[in-house]
C-alpha cells in the first residue's frame, strides 16, 4: 500500500478522536501515520509487512497509554475520584470511641448517597464543615473546611 495512504488514514482515524473521546482510537491512528513514514523512508511496499508492523504499533502505544502514561483516578465504585475531591458536606454524626469519624451529610448526593460515613485525622464536631480529601475503602477521608 503506498505510503500516502497510511498518513492519510492515520491522520481520518487520529481526528475521529474529536468525535468519539475515548482517547483510545488515536494510537490506531498514530500507528498508521508511523507506517506511512517507516513505508516511505524504508521503502516497505509489502501489505503484509506493514499490517503486522500498524498492529504492533497500535498495541504498543494503546499498551503504554494505560500502563505508563495514564494516571488511575477511578474508585472502586466506578466513579472518578476526581470528581468528588473538594466536595463539601455538613458533620450530622461524630464516633471518637476508636477514630475520628462519623458520618457527613452533602447537599447533593455524592456516589450515591447523601451520606456517608468518613475518617478523618481532624477532630470534626456536629455541624462542621468537611471537604472530601481522599477515599478510603467504604469511607471519606474529610479535613475540616
Amino acid at each position: 500500500m503506498e505510503p500516502w495512504i497510511w498518513i492519510v488514514a492515520g491522520i481520518i482515524v487520529t481526528v475521529l478522536e474529536i468525535i468519539i473521546p475515548s482517547f483510545t482510537i488515536i494510537w490506531f491512528g498514530l500507528a498508521a501515520i508511523v507506517v506511512g513514514l517507516l513505508s516511505y523512508i524504508m521503502r516497505i511496499e509489502s501489505l503484509a509487512i506493514q499490517l503486522a508492523l500498524w498492529a504492533i504499533l497500535s498495541s504498543t502505544f494503546t499498551y503504554g497509554w494505560f500502563r505508563f502514561f495514564r494516571r488511575e483516578t477511578k474508585t472502586l465504585s466506578g466513579h472518578s475520584k476526581d470528581a468528588i475531591i473538594g466536595k463539601s458536606g455538613i458533620i450530622v454524626k461524630t464516633d471518637d470511641s476508636t477514630f475520628h469519624g462519623g458520618i457527613i451529610r452533602f447537599p447533593i448526593a455524592v456516589l450515591g448517597s447523601d451520606e456517608w460515613a468518613y475518617i478523618s485525622d481532624d477532630h470534626l464536631q456536629i455541624g462542621d464543615r468537611g471537604i472530601i480529601v481522599d477515599i478510603s475503602g467504604d469511607k471519606l477521608v474529610v479535613k475540616k473546611g
